[in-house]
């Protein structure tokens, strides 16, 4: 069972979507997550702690409890398909879980944390409440009331950030940071440090790792592709810095990916 669930009112500009998702065990054991700038909180509901891989050394692992803040990345990282057997999250767009916590959402950059650590009492009594809940709609209503409790800022991003993360998501292969950085107002110090404490990363990583998605998205569910036209297309100079950056967003040759793509855009099966 997968299903998801679009917030109105104040939660619709931070939160992307709620899920859901229950089902059997997956045929392979492992996944390798792609970055795309967007945190995301995530409940395991069943027994087994959240544990997350390192990406190149999947013998090596953190374990996060029932609950865990995963910040805005820029770098893959993998989790294990046996403990996505009944989970639910709340995906943020950029920046969206800025409001919800009081540290800047800088210091969660590729990283993830305990939720209990950040939300002491809250987390647990969520997960308890989501627990026992009947169906699906107060899972969604449950989680929709927690965030609108946790607010500890006005849910709007500063109009530059607001401005630049709109700019990026739309036209990240035609858009420079300079140029929109010049219609802010900002000082480039000020635009960076303002961006990355509410985004989580720099302008100029969230930039790039959105090129990076609009790659994918491009080449979703294609079977013949060709890399030179999709780099060119997607704002990429040459074909040796598509492939490094690629790479260094996901951790596979863009032929790989591709050959281990399912239909979930940024889900790799890796074991």
């Amino acid at each position: 069972m997968n299903r998801l669930h679009h917030p109105a009112g104040p939660l619709g500009s931070l939160v992307k979507c709620f899920w859901y998702w229950e089902g059997a065990p997956q045929t392979h054991t492992k996944e390798r997550l792609m970055p795309n700038g967007e945190p995301a909180i995530i409940f395991n509901l069943r027994n087994d702690p959240i544990r997350i891989y390192d990406s190149g050394d999947t013998d090596r692992y953190s374990t996060f409890g029932h609950a865990v803040l995963s910040g805005a990345h820029t770098r893959s990282f993998v989790i294990d398909t046996a403990q996505q057997d009944r989970v639910v999250g709340i995906q943020f767009h950029p920046g969206g879980s800025f409001p919800f916590f009081r540290m800047p959402a800088s210091e969660f950059e590729n990283t993830s944390l305990p939720l209990a650590g950040l939300w002491p009492s809250t987390a647990n009594d969520l997960r308890e409440q989501l627990l026992a809940a009947p169906n699906l709609d107060v899972i969604f209503a449950l989680m929709e009331r927690c965030l609108l409790e946790q607010l500890l800022r006005p849910p709007e991003l500063h109009p530059a950030v607001h401005y630049a993360r709109a700019l990026f998501c739309r036209e990240p292969h035609a858009t420079t940071v300079s140029r929109v950085m010049d219609k802010t107002g900002l000082s480039q110090r000020r635009f960076i440090e303002i961006f990355r404490n509410q985004i989580g990363i720099t302008p100029k990583a969230f930039c790039r790792v959105r090129r990076f998605q609009r790659v994918l998205e491009t080449v979703h569910r294609v079977r013949q592709i060709d890399w030179t036209e999709v780099a060119l297309n997607c704002g990429y100079y040459d074909q040796p810095h598509f492939i490094h950056d690629f790479q260094a967003f996901s951790g596979f040759t863009p032929t790989a990916y591709h050959a281990r793509a399912t239909e979930h855009l940024n889900h790799v099966p890796i074991a």
